[in-house]
């Protein structure tokens, strides 16, 4: 009769993140996005917000999860976002006009 003895898997780090999860948004950075965008959606100022924010630059297009790449939105204009182009140049606009390289406001900083 063979004998089974299984060894658990090692629970080490990943040296690089998965395919799936690269370029995603980590939680701190998702609440500095909405703190940053004072709880409100940066185009027309609705409270009913996504759960995560919109990546202006598409994930697909190899758009990083960073904060200057977020902003907050809500359900509406994200759909709006992801079927006109227009709305999307709206968003790519604004981040060039009011964020600086970090991904934070820059008229926030002169006052």
């Amino acid at each position: 009769m063979i004998e089974f003895h299984p060894v658990p898997k090692p629970q080490h780090k990943r040296r690089v993140s998965k395919r799936v999860d690269r370029g995603k948004f980590s939680a701190k950075t998702i609440k500095e996005i909405f703190e940053r965008d004072h709880y409100q959606c940066v185009r027309c100022g609705s409270h009913y917000l996504e759960k995560v924010p919109h990546h202006v630059i598409y994930r697909s297009q190899l758009g990083e999860g960073t904060k200057r790449n977020g902003v907050s939105i809500c359900i509406s204009c994200h759909q709006e976002a992801h079927t006109k182009k227009e709305i999307r140049k709206w968003f790519e606009d604004w981040i060039e006009k009011n964020l600086d390289e970090n991904g934070d406001r820059i008229n926030e900083k002169l006052d």
